[in-house]
């Protein structure tokens, strides 16, 4: 996909990928994925898509899906460079859902997205364990869990990464993990992270740990 293009999504379109996508802006023209008219897209979904699949200078925005908003991954692993998520909604997994899925993100903004249940900004999945390097995950909101990330049977590596200003979607009913919610052994590799201003109703404003779960 050349840079400059804007795809506006009119209705519940999916973008599924299943080979190779090499969608590649540059840092003055970027590729533009988002909404056109009242009803939301259905955002990516990648399901064992090749290696090299590569975003690059992208924004990806107004998309709604059960999992994983603005993106899905299953059994991926692709590339993000200077990608923005933003302003997605999902039931799980606002801004991303991986499954199965070890992604490396660099200089990628995950941000303002909402999940009804956990992960506003990110939910991680069985075994999905991902480069984060210079991410910021940053007012994203959470139903229940995990108002930045929710990780699950996961262990993701996190370099020069801010999570912050992420909480529950209102102030009524329990939540937990206002930043990072761990839980089922999941065991993240922290170096340089910064965790500020979250927010959670219950347990762990910044990081809330379960079942044998450390950061």
């Amino acid at each position: 996909l050349d840079a400059g293009t804007q795809f506006l999504f009119d209705g519940g379109v999916n973008f599924n990928i299943y080979g190779t996508l090499k969608a590649i802006g540059t840092e003055s023209d970027s590729i533009i994925f988002d909404n056109y008219g009242d009803e939301r897209w259905r955002g990516f979904t990648l399901e064992n898509a090749s290696d090299q699949t590569t975003f690059e200078y992208v924004r990806i925005s107004g998309a709604e899906k059960d999992n994983g908003g603005g993106m899905y991954l299953y059994s991926s692993n692709p590339t993000l460079t200077h990608v923005t998520i933003s302003n997605n909604t999902a039931t799980h997994g606002g801004g991303m859902y991986l499954e199965y899925s070890n992604p490396t993100l660099t200089h990628v903004t995950i941000s303002n997205n909402t999940a009804e249940g956990f992960g506003g900004g990110m939910y991680l999945y069985a075994s999905s364990n991902p480069n984060l390097t210079h991410v910021t995950i940053s007012d994203n909101t959470a139903g229940v869990f995990g108002g930045g990330m929710s990780l699950y049977s996961s262990n993701p590596t996190l370099t020069n990464v801010t999570i912050s200003n992420n909480g529950p979607i209102s102030e009524d009913g329990n939540s937990r993990g206002g930043g990072m919610y761990l839980n089922n052994e999941s065991s993240p590799t922290m170096t340089d992270v910064i965790i500020s201003n979250n927010i959670a109703n219950d347990e762990g404003g910044g990081i809330y740990c379960q079942n044998g779960s450390s950061p």
